[in-house]
């Protein structure tokens, strides 16, 4: 059985033509892939301009440093676009890189990038946001629609009835729109919660701020909140103004992600739960993933899954403390 690095080595001929370019405007040979044990991996997040990844690149660096011959990329667009995505893609083909961890802006979009990378010989990975249906070796993340669905428990344990908002990221998104059904179906249960809106704030932060002030404000009678993501929350919370009002006269509001705003939010008052799991630990897995894969040829389970953990006033103290003690690395 050849090997992956050999696999790529003997279809660098296949790439150059599923790329369109000829010998002379990729500037390689057939025989100019690299052969030796020292491997270049990727990291493609949806944007570079969301803080939430930012962890996740901690992770696989922090990983990166305690092994040998291994080194790293961060590249993405600024904004979230999947055809830029697929345009970083084959481009890291082009240059040679062995492995590549990505997190899909959308699904079918990022398909042919993905399975052009494969057929080329490069270990693919996918991280949060998947794109089950290209050839990518498996998704590193959380049980998308579970974790929404325990989003929606959380909500049914603090509220019985009245209106709720959702806010999610960029609309077509897989993880994001498995989170929302899973709340969804969770909420179902309870005929007496009506689900009114769901906003897309495209991963934007200050878009996201703006989306839950102006809903609030917009409709007096909301009773519930779920963040799909926790994009509000990467900003000053001051800025939340009539979000903190909203939770401080009994409004309900539910996250995903655990990160450092999040927990603060909860710690004072801007959040009712959140539903958390390992930013940092995706680094470090997606990293021994495709060195594995690449070295040894082993490959992973599909998926591969986090745990859930669940944060609200009665334990946000001890998640506090681990924030600090390891700067988010837990």
């Amino acid at each position: 059985m050849k090997s992956p690095i050999n696999r790529r080595r003997l279809l660098t001929v296949t790439v150059r033509a599923a790329l369109g370019l000829g010998a002379a405007a990729m500037g390689l040979s057939a025989c100019a892939r690299k052969t030796s044990n020292s491997l270049k991996l990727a990291f493609v997040p949806k944007a570079l301009n969301n803080p939430v990844f930012e962890i996740t690149r901690a992770g696989a660096e922090d990983r990166v440093k305690e092994l040998s011959e291994v080194s790293f990329r961060w590249i993405g667009p600024t904004i979230t676009d999947a055809a830029a995505q697929s345009q970083i893609i084959d481009d890291l083909v082009i240059q040679g890189i062995d492995g590549i961890c990505l997190s899909c802006n959308d699904p079918a979009a990022l398909l042919p990038a993905i399975n052009r990378a494969v057929e080329a010989g490069v270990a693919v990975v996918t991280w949060d946001a998947d794109s089950p249906k290209s050839k990518r070796l498996t998704n590193i993340g959380i049980d998308q629609e579970a974790a929404g669905y325990k989003a929606g428990e959380l909500l049914l344990k603090r509220m019985s009835a009245g209106k709720v908002a959702i806010l999610t990221g960029t609309p077509g998104a897989l993880n994001l729109e498995k989170r929302r059904n899973g709340f969804l179906k969770a909420v179902a249960s309870n005929l007496q919660i009506q689900v009114v809106v769901t906003d897309p704030c495209n991963d934007d932060v200050q878009r996201a701020v703006e989306i839950v002030e102006q809903r609030i404000n917009a409709t007096p009678d909301l009773a519930g909140y779920y963040f799909v993501g926790m994009w509000p929350f990467f900003a000053d919370l001051k800025t939340l103004a009539q979000l903190k009002r909203f939770v401080s006269e009994g409004g309900v509001c539910v996250s995903l992600d655990a990160l450092e705003g999040a927990l603060n939010a909860v710690e004072q008052g801007y959040a009712s739960a959140l539903v958390g799991y390992s930013w940092y630990g995706f680094g470090r897995s997606a990293v021994d993933t495709l060195v594995n894969y690449i070295r040894n040829g082993t490959k992973p389970p599909d998926p591969l899954n986090a745990p859930l953990f669940i944060v609200d006033p009665s334990n946000v103290a001890e998640y506090q403390r681990r924030q600090r003690e390891t700067a988010g690395r837990f």
